[in-house]
């Protein structure tokens, strides 16, 4: 049931390339970086408008 090293050679080649393209095209790392910006940018506007809404609401009372 073993490959030979051939085809050993051969798929690790491969998915090496694939890898090699992934990186190149679609940098996951960077994705995930620039989501947990935008995050954290919109968890800060969305404090920010809660507090102001908060202080509007106090001055009313």
């Amino acid at each position: 049931m073993r490959e030979s090293a051939g085809r050993r050679l051969a798929y690790a080649t491969l998915f090496a390339i694939l890898a090699g393209l992934l990186v190149a095209f679609w940098n996951p790392i960077e994705h995930f970086k620039a989501d947990l910006r935008a995050d954290g940018q919109g968890f800060k506007f969305s404090i920010e408008l809660a507090s102001h809404l908060l202080e509007l609401g106090a001055k009313r009372l």
